[in-house]
């Protein structure tokens, strides 16, 4: 396991601060419209160095990144590892902790957002197997920072819940409208322990929505059958019956003979903050950060092949997606929450082939509609579209009082954590940040 030794750590904040920090604040000066999220001021320590970690540039020189969901990074990606972009990283980050930046905001809520957000870039450094020395600068560096600005448990209990504070401001539709179907909405009932929504658990050790798993966050799966909740159960009741119909006898063919749900079902994914608190602990927020919403306006029967993007049930969905906006959040405004318009676009960063936009020839080739990614993984028909089925399908002893949301959710948050905790990127992170306070 890379660690990074105390010398080291002494060594960085005492002799390369001083020549870093020029570069940090000549970077600084070139940018014509500094960021402005977590002050107003767009030269606070903690705007510019979530600038220098966050915003890419084209080469026309257009800015991306800012008050995106999660940095623009991938597997490939060369930027704060090399050149500049690694000299005006380490400016930033060395600046932050030779300052204390972490006292300059007491908000616990401004410093949840700034954890969670170097936490990704850590994750990142943490995967990659090339410029290791480049990576082990960043992550020591990032590991101090974050552990500076854990907050207490008691202070994660006064975290808001973002989307309660949506729904109270009443500004989004609170259900789907077959007559406007670019409409977003937000079901007022989503989170009731026994409301019309229910809550997927696949009651494993594992997250079951999987593929989504970072661990830095919990993802929920909720389903809505027309008919309410017990006729919700009963249907998810009859296809864990059926697990054996899950694929065919060909691994690669879906197995259409699975029980299918009916005209009007919708299907949520809500994407909630986890914060690493003052000793340590992963602990669960009702920070939410995104929510996904699917209506099957109708159910055309499909075919055996897998995600058959444009196959005859290609077009029974309707996509809506709200996110979390740091400006947003901090002003108190709908819970931090905006609505995706069908022509947004962004560079994509999940379900990617890991190349960098912003190292290829021409950037804006990488941008897509974000709804319109959407059918890459769900084109089946109704039930074959939901991914996460073929987990919570299969049967398990391990669910009494499984039918209520609140139990579901508690045992997706444990089987998150305890993934985490025993991942390799977050025990390196709790071993970076103890030896940066020892």
């Amino acid at each position: 396991m890379r660690s990074v030794s105390r010398n080291y750590a002494k060594f960085a904040l005492s002799v390369v601060t001083l020549v870093l920090c020029v570069a940090c604040s000549s970077v600084t000066a070139e940018l014509q419209d500094g960021i402005t999220i977590f002050d107003a001021d767009s030269n606070h320590i903690w705007n510019r160095t979530y600038e220098c970690l966050f915003v890419r540039h084209s080469t026309s020189g257009k800015r991306y990144g800012a008050d995106a969901l999660d940095p623009l990074v991938w597997p490939e990606t060369r930027y704060l590892l090399t050149g500049d972009s690694h000299r005006h990283a380490m400016a930033c980050l060395d600046e932050f902790l030779r300052s204390h930046a972490e006292r300059a905001m007491q908000d616990p809520l401004r410093r949840a957002i700034l954890q969670h957000d170097l936490w990704a870039v850590f994750d990142w450094a943490a995967a990659g197997e090339d410029l290791l020395k480049e990576r082990q600068e960043l992550e020591g560096r990032l590991a101090e920072a974050i552990h500076r600005l854990a907050i207490t448990s008691e202070q994660v209990r006064t975290l808001p819940d973002t989307y309660d504070a949506a729904i109270a401001a009443q500004r989004f539709a609170s259900e789907y409208d077959l007559r406007k179907p670019e409409q977003g909405f937000l079901p007022i009932d989503l989170f009731r322990s026994d409301g019309p929504w229910v809550c997927l658990s696949a009651y494993s050790n594992e997250p079951t929505a999987i593929v989504h798993f970072t661990g830095r966050s919990r993802f929920l799966v909720f389903m809505r059958l027309p008919g309410g909740r017990e006729t919700t159960l009963a249907y998810v009741a009859k296809l864990r019956s059926q697990s054996s119909l899950l694929r065919s006898q060909y691994a690669d063919f879906l197995n259409l003979r699975l029980s299918q749900f009916p005209v009007g079902t919708e299907v949520a994914l809500v994407r909630q903050m986890i914060v690493i608190n003052n000793l340590g602990k992963l602990v669960p927020t009702s920070l939410t950060e995104s929510v996904q919403l699917r209506v099957y306006h109708s159910i055309t029967p499909g075919t055996k092949y897998l995600n058959y993007i444009n196959g005859p049930s290609s077009h029974d969905q309707d996509f809506f997606e709200f996110r979390m906006s740091r400006q947003q959040l901090f002003a108190a405004h709908n819970g931090g929450l905006l609505g995706i318009a069908p022509s947004q676009t962004e560079f994509a960063t999940f379900s990617t082939h890991g190349m960098d936009a912003f190292e290829t020839k021409d950037p804006i080739d990488g941008l897509r509609a974000i709804l319109g990614r959407c059918p890459a993984c769900h084109a089946d028909s109704g039930i074959h579209s939901v991914q996460s089925r073929l987990r919570w399908m299969k049967p398990t002893s391990d669910h009494t009082g499984g039918n209520r949301n609140d139990y579901a959710i508690a045992w997706e948050t444990r089987a998150t954590i305890r993934k985490k905790e025993q991942q390799r990127d977050f025990n390196l992170l709790q071993n970076m940040g103890r030896q940066a306070q020892d």
